[in-house]
């Protein structure tokens, strides 16, 4: 395997954005072509998305301009926990890409924790969720994953040809497999204003190298 000496510094660590170096560029320029990354280690705070909220969400959620969107009062419960409605009554700086992972009851929305607890361990440093919010922090370790991009709107029927495109592609894959058991992530890096045109997400998967 050819390992790229591209480091993504769009991704930089002061902008709590995950950081990753490319290792495996795109094999073509088709809008389906994937690239492999390794991520360091970074600390996410999660919900569940079909879990009902509390009876009086006002104590932990932010309110939502679109409760209409799909995945508001997910956003709500997580935008309330990093604005202060925690342990600490401690507002902390708007993160990005919003993730999505599972289907169905397993389904859940994470935002990415600010960098300061990044570090192994310090997740227990930061401001504990209220009770009753759902809200849980967790780590996540970081590893290689395959990534598609793609612009406009994250519809439905979008993000779910995005995903069969990602795992087409991956079967034939002759360096990476998919860690058996893995639901592929949505990251959505734009609020719900940004033009279509200026829109970033992506999909992706964990994947191990086959040897």
């Amino acid at each position: 395997m050819m390992i790229w000496p591209l480091v993504c510094h769009q991704v930089l660590k002061h902008q709590n954005i995950p950081l990753y170096l490319v290792v495996l560029l795109p094999r073509t320029k088709k809008a389906s072509s994937y690239e492999i990354r390794k991520y360091e280690a970074f600390s996410v705070c999660s919900v569940p998305m079909r879990k009902p909220r509390p009876a009086d969400a006002t104590k932990t959620d932010a309110k939502i301009s679109n409760p209409q969107l799909s995945g508001a009062t997910s956003f709500g419960a997580l935008a309330g926990y990093l604005f202060g409605k925690n342990s600490a009554s401690t507002a902390m700086k708007m993160t990005t890409p919003v993730l999505t992972r599972g289907d169905g009851e397993d389904q859940t929305m994470s935002f990415v924790m600010p960098s300061d607890y990044w570090e192994e361990g310090s997740e227990s440093l930061a401001p504990q969720p209220l009770e009753g919010s759902g809200v849980r922090l967790e780590r996540d370790n970081g590893g290689y994953r395959a990534a598609i991009m793609f612009g406009g709107y994250a519809s439905k029927s979008e993000v779910s040809r995005r995903k069969m495109q990602l795992l087409e592609n991956l079967e034939k894959d002759e360096e990476f497999v998919i860690v058996n058991g893995s639901p592929i992530c949505l990251a959505q890096y734009n609020d719900p204003f940004t033009p279509p045109w200026k829109r970033r997400n992506e999909v992706f998967v964990p994947v191990v190298p086959r040897n």
